[in-house]
């Protein structure tokens, strides 16, 4: 069906229609009004050099699709994703069998007439059908580097939906990016509890057609994001005719919304189900630093200095597991200590603050601390360290964003 649709779209370009009328003008003027003669000799040389000027031509095709198909290979990864790049050569490839076809038919009536009766009239139909041939042959040729036939593509993918009414102008910045942000939270997905190497540098169309048969969420949304990902394109390569569609760009915030829920379960199911499974850790890390720091002063009098190292080393040797990776001091980057998950993103869950300042200096910067970290860590402390005390106290905030105060002593 696609091939018979793309030789009905190839044969009724414009062009050929202009052209094909022109010839079939040509022909009534030539025969009705100027009434031209020919003679037998003329007439076989008219079917011979047509044969030959279609075979050699004919024999360009090949060439001409292997140069372009080398072309667009070399462009595949980094302006078209797969999709368009598999149309483009089917589409070509159908075309080179019209033209080739249609050549060869030529040539065989032209071998059919060497046996037929001289006729003026079937001699100027050769003509014709040959100069049509070669006009079929130059379009094909102009086809393949027309650099609007992906943009035309794009087109037809993305099917138009029904306009909203009262509905937002979103700009295409916001649509990318939040593209970007759906690309990541799937690819968070899929490497929960797998390798993200094998997705990092899959794009986002090539994650859905080859993994949704194996992966049951995916594959329920597939004509969603094979929708929005049509629209994605079309507005990239044509994003001068073409305006956000604001119910597709409301689907994809529904998806990533969905799939954030999703790494969310995740986290809270295999890795910390609350705040108060990192709490406890915290606590038991902290206890056996006081513990050690006591046992340090009472044989030899020296209070340690460098708590904060102490105390990043025991959250080290806490916080294990195989999925997430821990970092402290110069190679955390928000807090000093971290905990990022084991996925495509390295998403930050726990971020943890240690200081030794006055509880009154320590009120004043808390409320900017998790005002400024909250929506980056799931799950975030600040730990104070009380050196004269000898305790530690520890500020968090609920789900409510209650800031709450444990001591720890």
């Amino acid at each position: 069906m696609a091939f018979l649709k793309q030789i009905v779209k190839f044969l009724t370009t414009t062009y050929n229609l202009i052209f094909t009328s022109v010839l079939i003008t040509t022909y009534f003027i030539m025969i009705y009004v100027v009434k031209i003669d020919m003679t037998e000799s003329n007439s076989t040389w008219v079917y011979s050099s047509s044969m030959q000027t279609l075979a050699a031509l004919i024999a360009l095709l090949p060439i001409s699709y292997g140069y372009y198909i080398n072309n667009v290979e070399e462009v595949k990864s980094e302006d078209y994703d797969s999709y368009i790049i598999d149309r483009l050569k089917k589409d070509v490839y159908y075309e080179m069998l019209t033209v080739s076809t249609y050549s060869l038919i030529v040539i065989v009536i032209n071998l059919v007439s060497f046996f037929l009766k001289y006729n003026i009239v079937s001699s100027f139909i050769i003509g014709l059908l040959t100069v049509e041939g070669i006009g079929l042959i130059a379009l094909y040729i102009y086809r393949l580097y027309d650099p609007d036939k992906a943009k035309e593509i794009l087109k037809e993918f993305d099917k138009e939906g029904e306009k909203v009414e009262g509905a937002m102008q979103i700009s295409l910045d916001t649509f990318i990016t939040t593209y970007l942000e759906l690309e990541t939270s799937v690819k968070d997905y899929l490497s929960n509890e797998n390798d993200s190497e094998l997705f990092d540098d899959m794009p986002l169309y090539d994650i859905v057609d080859n993994v949704s048969k194996d992966v049951q969420l995916l594959k329920e949304h597939y004509t969603t994001f094979k929708e929005i990902i049509f629209h994605r394109n079309n507005l990239v390569h044509n994003y001068t005719e073409t305006s956000v569609d604001y119910r597709k760009y409301q689907k994809m915030v529904e998806l990533k919304k969905l799939f954030d829920k999703y790494n969310d379960d995740f986290v809270k199911q295999k890795i910390f189900h609350n705040t108060y499974d990192v709490r406890k850790i915290i606590e038991v890390s902290l206890l056996e630093y006081l513990s050690d720091r006591q046992n340090v002063q009472s044989e030899s009098g020296v209070i340690l200095e460098d708590y904060k190292e102490e105390v990043a080393s025991l959250l080290h040797s806490y916080f294990v597991s195989q999925y997430y990776e821990t970092r402290s001091l110069e190679e955390a980057v928000e807090c000093d200590f971290e905990i990022v998950q084991n996925n495509y993103s390295k998403r930050p869950i726990v971020g943890i603050d240690i200081k030794s300042l006055e509880e009154k200096n320590l009120r004043k910067i808390s409320s900017g601390f998790f005002d400024r970290l909250r929506e980056h860590f799931m799950y975030l402390f600040l730990i104070n360290f009380d050196p004269q005390k000898g305790q530690f106290m520890i500020m968090y905030q609920t789900k409510r964003h209650e800031l709450k105060t444990i001591i720890v002593s």
